[in-house]
């Protein structure tokens, strides 16, 4: 009997673009495009200027580009730069089963890969539905416990060896062993805890280069643990193989509407129903969340000192959304951490973990808000925020997400025309899109 990652590896050497159905397409291009948009917003962050200056002290130089920034980068400097922007506003797409985010560090693979290849368009729609189908299934699988780990980079590494591996058209053979090592290599970050909110987020920067360095040795003949992936205590592990070929995951993808944790998007939501309408002279008196208990987790800090504090803040997100709206979360910007009647009124809100809620989550991120506005007590429900794959953001909503955040980057006629290439990718063509991310930007500076 063939080993799951024997099975994995059989599955994507025969996916051919002309098996995916009208859907899958369609949500692979609404998957780069919105990666694009969180990658472009995320350009000007400290944490990926920061790692664009690490990359290319580590890395050295090269050809290649951190898109929308700079070029003279090593391939794998470029490539962590990449994923490093995708993922700074925590603005990435991500999957509720899998509690993570698949598109920060599979996309930039995808396209930097099929552009040394010279792949076409349906190429890059076709590995991006298994990249996204491989690591989703596997993250999915996983036997939750209160002392695991959410962390995405423990798990796209797989989803990035398996998109490179089809895009080479590697034996099947080679590609269930670059899924193992990939597997075994991809950073082991520990649970968050009670612990400051960090830059380093997720991990998808250095998953995704020890899924390519997985590729490279697997090419070589080397050999990793291929039944890693049939530990039933670590896996469900009849769920990775479910279905496969027929179900695919990224059509299950949720978006993101505002630049903060999933956790907090319920919370947002329903503040923004809530001060709907609100008078200018309406009083916002206390807030009361009531969400799941996974989002203990979160350091929630009252008044953040960094832009992942103010992401990981479920406090801090619902008083900037009642004083400052949504817009405030597109992006979110140093300046409202230091927005003294935001973290006045943030210091008023009360979280609670109703048992109610329990058991939910990842499957749901409900909550629940009570405010009292002008006097008046008010509360809403929100049981599946903006953007969830049964309430979704359509392709003009992601259209605006990107134009909001990229508008500080490049021109709108740029952003159009980057839109336009994406849409391009179904027409087989991929050279648009190429001459877009390379674009020199209109300015680089800090977030502020």
């Amino acid at each position: 009997m063939q080993l799951i990652a024997e099975q994995l590896a059989g599955f994507v050497s025969n996916v051919r673009y002309e098996h995916l159905s009208d859907e899958v397409v369609e949500k692979s291009q609404r998957a780069i495009l919105d990666t694009l948009a969180a990658l472009i917003g995320g350009v000007p962050t400290d944490n990926a200027r920061l790692s664009r200056i690490a990359a290319k002290a580590c890395f050295g130089s090269g050809g290649a580009h951190a898109w929308f920034a700079e070029g003279g980068l090593h391939y794998l400097g470029a490539l962590f730069a990449n994923c490093a922007a995708a993922s700074s506003l925590d603005v990435d797409d991500g999957h509720c089963l899998a509690a993570g985010h698949p598109g920060a560090g599979i996309i930039p693979a995808v396209l930097m890969e099929a552009a040394k290849l010279g792949s076409d368009g349906h190429e890059v729609l076709a590995a991006t539905a298994i990249g996204y189908d491989v690591a989703l299934r596997i993250a999915a699988a996983r036997r939750f416990s209160d002392t695991m780990s959410f962390a995405s980079g423990q798990w796209t590494g797989f989803g990035v060896a398996a998109a490179i591996g089809w895009l080479r058209k590697m034996h099947t053979d080679q590609l269930a062993h670059a899924l193992a090592i990939a597997g075994a290599e991809a950073p082991q970050n520990l649970p968050q805890g009670d612990c400051q909110a960090s830059s380093v987020k997720g991990s998808s920067p250095w998953s995704t280069v020890a899924a390519l360095f997985a590729v490279e040795r697997a090419s070589c003949g080397m050999s990793g643990s291929i039944d890693m992936l049939d530990r039933a205590h670590a896996y469900n592990v009849g769920a990775i193989t479910a279905d496969l070929g027929s179900r695919w995951l990224i059509s299950e993808t949720y978006l993101k509407p505002y630049a903060s944790c999933r956790y907090t998007h319920p919370v947002i939501d329903s503040v923004l129903a809530l001060v709907a309408g609100r008078g200018t002279d309406e009083p916002i008196g206390r807030i009361a969340v009531d969400i799941f208990p996974e989002a203990r987790k979160l350091p929630n800090e009252y008044a953040p000192k960094s832009l992942e504090g103010g992401q990981f803040s479920v406090p801090f997100a619902a008083a900037l959304a009642a004083l400052r709206g949504a817009e405030a979360f597109r992006p979110l910007r140093p300046h409202s951490l230091s927005d003294p009647q935001v973290v006045e009124l943030a210091q008023r809100v009360e979280v609670r973990y109703p048992d109610e809620f329990a058991g939910i989550f990842p499957q749901g991120t409900p909550a629940r808000v009570t405010m009292v506005v002008g006097g008046y007590e008010r509360t809403a429900d929100v049981p599946r925020p903006l953007g969830d794959a049964n309430n979704p953001m359509d392709q003009s909503a992601v259209e605006e997400k990107l134009h909001d955040l990229g508008w500080d980057i490049l021109s709108q006629a740029e952003l159009d025309k980057l839109i336009q290439s994406v849409a391009l990718l179904k027409m087989g063509e991929i050279a648009p899109l190429l001459a877009c991310l390379t674009a020199k930007p209109v300015a680089i500076s800090a977030a502020s």
